[in-house]
């Protein structure tokens, strides 16, 4: 059975409806994936990044502190003001940096390496605070060079972990980044190729239409025509 041209027209108008449904739907679900991807990276993965980074910064700045504070001499008054300077940047550390990363390790989002590496780094950094624990009294009642022997190598090891989670971290976010600036582009791609598809489905039932319109009305003109006769 033949199809009539509202039949025809309907048809051809409800493809491009069904095709421009199902790749709005697929285009919407991979801009959703990247969207909530980018979310991810800014609100988690670039935060760890920054806070394992100002973390790595600030334990820095305590090593080398405890380096000032031998070289500083025994004076009672700079030893002191060098210790509330050194407390403040491990507190600093602990109570500001901690807090932001912690959590953050704890996700379903970062790998057993990156938890891996912070595991690591507390070892260390609790090795480094026990040393330098031991070195204060030797210092006063032996020197620096005693007190050196105690620190030497510690807090090192701590530095190299927080320096790999920094780049497991920041890898693992531009990665992401990426993943989601493709899915993005593909989405982008489908609108458009629905759109083109759809355009020459539109012009090609148009034209069919046009034609058998106007071998209909040709018909009509003829029987009219002849019958005139």
């Amino acid at each position: 059975m033949k199809l009539n041209i509202g039949k025809k027209l309907g048809l051809a108008f409800g493809t491009v409806v069904v095709i421009m449904i199902l790749v709005g739907s697929f285009a919407l679900f991979q801009l959703n994936k990247s969207a909530a991807a980018f979310r991810n990276v800014s609100e988690h993965e670039m935060t760890a990044a920054l806070a394992a980074f100002g973390i790595r910064a600030n334990f820095d700045e305590m090593v080398w502190a405890t380096k000032n504070i031998l070289l500083r001499g025994k004076d009672r008054e700079i030893f002191s003001k060098e210790i509330e300077r050194f407390n403040y940047k491990k507190d600093r550390l602990e109570t500001m940096w901690k807090p932001m990363l912690e959590p953050i390790l704890a996700g379903p989002d970062i790998t057993d390496e990156q938890r891996k590496f912070y595991d690591d780094f507390k070892k260390e950094y609790a090795i480094f605070l026990n040393a330098w624990e031991q070195a204060q009294p030797v210092y006063k009642a032996k020197g620096r060079d005693a007190a050196d022997a105690i620190l030497k190598g510690k807090g090192r090891r701590a530095g190299d972990y927080l320096v790999e989670l920094v780049r497991s971290l920041r890898a693992k976010a531009i990665k992401d980044m990426e993943e989601a600036a493709a899915r993005t582009k593909m989405a982008v791609i489908a609108m458009l190729a629905a759109f083109v598809v759809a355009v020459v489905i539109a012009i090609v039932a148009t034209t069919y239409i046009a034609r058998q319109l106007t071998a209909v009305v040709g018909e009509a003109a003829k029987v009219s025509r002849g019958k005139k006769r």
